[in-house]
């Protein structure tokens, strides 16, 4: 093989596994998923009997608290049914205070009094929890009156371990984070709801899930855990769905560094869980889900990888006058300077971001940069056990 040749494949090799990542993967999941019929509500009379356990965990939330415990309280779901237990983790302003002041109504609160991360504090939740399913939420996410309801009826079913919703982000101002935040987290929908057809949905939404509590196993402390349980329930014979009618809202972070913050934590934590969880990639002992895992985790997270490797290759090939790919690079070079043009303008109704594809370019190229800078935190030995939030509850 010549060395042009041979830089051609590498490239190609780039290029079709990022487009297996974001679109063939997505499409073949959709096509090929069983056509099963969706449990729908009012389905099973057994399921407003289940006592519950819902988890909130915070660190200065003394903004969102309120609200979210009112939210929570309000739910369709009996109230004599509903443990509610917060976690709060070394805050240092209203939150435990705020807490407290709902004991009247069955509010717990649980105190790590320094800062010891998310994880910690749901492993300790578990050891109290009271509820035979427990329900995942975070401190900003508004529930819809009937979204635990809705979640519950489907543990009817003894097969099922795991149920997650979906987020959807509330657009204000410009809504340039939340629009494209709501088209990647779309781009997961369309995934899951085919995944869930097998059962064996990879990942929960960490504002929205729940699980049986007799299934849930202590977490490593950097373990992202809206990853690694659904890993945990699948590996324990159960299956997990999404509930594509159980929904919350929450604003976006307030800009895209905030979500190449977020990005960037969630691909190192998730990378740590993978390496971990390597025995569920062996097709001959999960034949489904090692596709998906694979074809859903693993090929999400060596597409930034990939995407440096074919602009390397890239240039290379431009450089050696192959026609075809100096004009893909000139494509590419136009983009790239037009999406550095709209980072460094201060006004936020430039044509650019008005342009709704520029938006979602611009939030492919922050996710994308944000799960490298996560590889680089992975592979030098970088942790994310703490997180520092910039949103507020959304009604």
């Amino acid at each position: 093989m010549n060395t042009t040749l041979f830089l051609e494949v590498t490239f190609w090799v780039g290029a079709l596994g990022m487009l297996y990542a974001y679109a063939i993967f997505p499409a073949l999941a959709t096509l090929f998923a069983p056509r099963r019929r969706a449990l729908t509500p009012g389905a099973t009379p057994s399921a407003q009997t289940v006592p519950i356990t819902v988890i909130i965990p915070a660190y200065n939330e003394e903004s969102s608290l309120p609200a979210k415990i009112a939210n929570v309280l309000e739910t369709e779901y009996p109230s004599s049914l509903i443990d509610v237990l917060v976690v709060s983790d070394g805050s240092t302003d209203r939150t435990n205070d705020i807490a407290r002041s709902f004991e009247s109504h069955g509010v717990r609160l649980l105190v790590q009094e320094t800062r010891q991360g998310k994880t910690a504090g749901l492993n300790r939740a578990l050891e109290v929890a009271r509820g035979e399913i427990v329900v995942f939420t975070d401190a900003n996410a508004a529930y819809q009156p009937s979204t635990i309801a809705t979640l519950l009826r489907y543990f009817d079913d003894p097969r099922v371990g795991l149920v997650s919703g979906y987020t959807a982000y509330t657009v204000t101002g410009t809504g340039e984070v939340a629009e494209a935040t709501n088209a990647y987290t779309s781009l997961e929908r369309v995934i899951k709801r085919a995944e869930s057809a097998w059962g064996c949905c990879v990942g929960a939404d960490g504002a929205i899930f729940a699980m049986r509590r007799t299934l849930y196993r202590p977490l490593r402390e950097d373990d992202i855990n809206d990853f690694v349980l659904p890993l945990s329930v699948v590996a324990q014979g159960y299956r997990c769905l999404l509930a594509d009618d159980a929904w919350c809202s929450e604003h976006p972070g307030k800009n895209f560094e905030s979500e190449f913050r977020r990005q960037s934590r969630i691909t190192n934590r998730s990378l740590r869980a993978l390496r971990r969880h390597l025995h569920l990639l062996n097709p001959l002992q999960f034949p489904v889900f090692s596709f998906f895992l694979f074809s859903h985790k693993v090929m999400r997270f060596l597409a930034p990888v990939l995407m440096i490797m074919s602009s390397v290759v890239l240039v290379v090939l431009a450089i050696q006058g192959e026609w075809p790919y100096q004009l893909l690079l000139a494509v590419l070079v136009v983009v790239a300077a037009l999406l550095a043009v709209d980072a460094r303008s201060d006004s936020p109704d430039t044509w650019l971001r008005r342009s709704r594809l520029m938006r979602m370019l611009s939030a492919f190229v922050t996710i994308n940069l944000a799960m490298l800078n996560g590889w680089w935190k992975f592979v030098t030995g970088q942790t994310d056990v703490t997180w520092q939030h910039d949103r507020v509850l959304s009604r």
